[in-house]
């Protein structure tokens, strides 16, 4: 691939984007850890990122495979693997969610924090399903999550803007703040993320302001079930949040695990 993608945008700022989210994100790279080390065999993660949930792959000793259309993100991916001395475990491809292909099929595919809703659309999640489920080896396993809407959340916060995170830029020194602001589009169940941040001079005036924007979504879990039994999955297990206790009409995530072929 040579074109660059909205995610390239957000490769300098995505450890203070995830961490800004914590606990939750400390919590999703948890359970992952634990599951690729209980998995013990290769296995693909797509929408890899910089690495930071598919180095506990690595830690336990497991290989990945990773997919992400960033060139930016594959290259901090990289990055991580190789500080930790764990380059032997990992291998890269770019490639877009729905035109990924893999040297032989695949045991153990995750989609982790919630990527799934960088498809918009139930159309190409299930798509997406349907690609992944004929790149499994038989007994395959899919796992992944993602987020249940908070609709009074979303219409307290339709458009508003809020700070992220304040931090310091260690390329420029200057103290940096992160704003976010998220439209939503309830009918197509999607949303338009416009983040940017602001530099400050020690005086405290703007030095330099950059925008980032990406669409995303998110699917109702009666949606996600119904889309992975159409594209031939058996759900054996949703739990409501990452500690693994069952979902129930209170749980603010989604998180499955759905057997392939035969």
């Amino acid at each position: 691939m040579t074109d660059r993608v909205p995610f390239d945008d957000f490769a300098d700022i995505y450890d203070v984007w995830c961490s800004s989210a914590a606990p939750v994100t400390d919590a999703n790279r948890r359970f992952y850890g634990e599951e690729y080390a209980r998995a013990g065999t290769p296995v693909v993660e797509l929408g890899i990122g910089d690495g930071r949930v598919a180095i506990e792959a690595g830690r336990a000793g497991v290989d990945v495979t990773g997919v992400d259309s960033s060139r930016e993100m594959l290259a901090l991916c990289r990055e991580r693997f190789e500080r930790e001395g764990l380059a032997d475990h990992l291998r890269l491809v770019e490639a877009d969610f729905l035109e990924f292909e893999l040297d032989e099929p695949a045991r153990f595919v995750a989609i982790p924090f919630h990527t799934i809703g960088a498809l918009v659309g139930l159309e190409a999640k299930r798509e997406l399903f349907a690609r992944i489920y004929g790149a499994l080896a038989p007994g395959g396993k899919l796992v992944f999550d993602h987020f249940v809407c908070d609709m009074d959340y979303a219409l307290r916060n339709n458009g508003v803007p809020a700070l992220r995170a304040e931090y310091r830029n260690t390329r420029t020194g200057r103290e940096t703040l992160l704003w976010i602001a998220t439209s939503y589009d309830f009918d197509a169940q999607s949303m338009r993320i416009v983040s940017w941040t602001d530099e400050l001079e020690d005086d405290g005036r703007v030095a330099e302001r950059r925008y980032r924007n990406i669409d995303f979504s998110w699917i109702d879990p009666e949606d996600t079930r119904r889309l992975l039994e159409e594209t031939g999955f058996e759900v054996e297990t949703l739990w409501g949040s990452f500690d693994r206790t069952p979902f129930d009409e209170s749980s603010r995530h989604q998180v499955w695990v759905a057997r392939g072929p035969g």
